[in-house]
């Protein structure tokens, strides 16, 4: 009887490479914040498929998590080369640990191997969890593809309210905690999240290490607050 964890890839060169986004959708994300987050994934297409195409290590999939009250799968896994973006809306409250709950099944060994790489997770709030979020953050954390080393997360948080203590738990690390406090930076930092560190997690991992079980690898650091500023004057705080 074939290992669960065995490659279910059947050894091909390339790796797979999840790229998951949670996203906050309840009612404090309605307007701006909202637009802003449709427009940076529809911007980050292009780019996704660009460095797939290019990357001789990892072969990429996106899939996309929405919580607001409750929690669905707005896309499930799809490659990158067919990765599309229908707008989301926001309404509701911020049920977190229903999201996490999603998240830790699509990571089951079953269907997530071994040699696999380090999924990137991409969580984006602006406000903090309405639900009983701890224990399901705690189970994930305990699962064998939901262990810190074996996953990279970024949190971006969404304007002032969002709560911060909140996204560490989440990560695991506060440096990877990153704040957006208008809609040029949530797009760039979005952009980074998804383009860049996809690309040199997925580099920098197989190089290192040709073996079983790949541990995350160190994040490249996020463009500097400069390359933030806005073009014009409509580009006001939220």
């Amino acid at each position: 009887m074939a290992d669960p964890l065995d490659d279910l890839r059947g050894g091909t060169s390339r790796r797979a490479l999840k790229l998951i986004f949670l996203i906050d959708v309840s009612g404090s994300m309605y307007g701006d914040k909202i637009q802003a987050v449709n427009r940076a994934i529809h911007e980050c297409i292009p780019e996704l498929r660009r460095n797939n195409a290019e990357n001789p290590f990892a072969e990429m999939t996106a899939e996309v998590i929405t919580f607001s009250t409750g929690a669905v799968w707005h896309v499930p896994r799809t490659p990158v080369d067919t990765f599309t973006w229908q707008d989301v809306s926001a309404n509701g409250v911020t049920d977190l640990g229903a999201a996490i709950d999603l998240l830790g099944g699509a990571l089951d060994v079953q269907t997530m191997g071994r040699r696999n790489l380090p999924p990137v997770i991409v969580l984006l709030s602006d406000g903090g969890p309405t639900d009983n979020w701890l224990p399901s953050l705690k189970k994930f954390n305990g699962s064998p593809w939901g262990k810190p080393n074996r996953t990279v997360r970024i949190a971006i948080a969404i304007g002032e309210g969002a709560d911060k203590q909140v996204l560490t738990e989440f990560t695991g690390n506060p440096e990877t905690v990153l704040s957006a406090d208008r809609a040029t930076t949530l797009v760039n930092l979005i952009r980074w999240a998804s383009v860049t560190v996809s690309k040199a997690h997925s580099t920098s991992v197989a190089v290192a290490q040709g073996g079983a079980q790949p541990a995350a690898a160190p994040l490249p650091p996020p463009p500097v607050s400069a390359a933030f500023a806005a073009d014009d004057d409509d580009d006001e705080p939220w």
